[in-house]
């Protein structure tokens, strides 16, 4: 799986709709539930902070995505402090996965950075 690249997205467009994510989707918090959302294929969008360390980006590489689809990865420009701060939290957030959009156009905000499963696959074959 390719690193979702830094695209033009500004980052308080991305903050505004994760709000809205927030208050009417489904959020689940920290690297575990991400993992197990991402496991049980019902990952739509996984955030990364800029500081989340390698280990945790790495298992969603190695995991088996064979029934994942197109899955939206991207790299919130900021740490996990200011990604916790984001979502209203007074903690550190590593990494946290969507399940749920809700009303918000954050599919649509952050889709320069869909990877789908054939992509993938051919990055992890180099």
């Amino acid at each position: 799986m390719a690193k979702a690249k830094k695209s033009s997205v500004e980052l308080s467009d991305v903050n505004r709709e994760l709000q809205k994510v927030l208050n009417n989707g489904k959020v689940l918090m920290g690297s575990k539930e991400t993992r197990k959302a991402f496991m049980r294929n019902e990952a739509k969008i996984i955030i990364h902070a800029s500081n989340c360390p390698e280990k945790i980006k790495r298992a969603f590489e190695d995991a088996d995505t064979e029934e994942n689809g197109e899955l939206t990865i991207y790299e919130y420009p900021a740490n996990s402090l200011e990604l916790g701060l984001a979502c209203g939290k007074p903690y550190s957030i590593a990494s946290l996965c969507i399940t749920d959009t809700g009303d918000s156009e954050i599919l649509r905000l952050l889709t320069p950075n869909v990877h789908s499963k054939e992509k993938r696959l051919n990055v992890n074959m180099r």
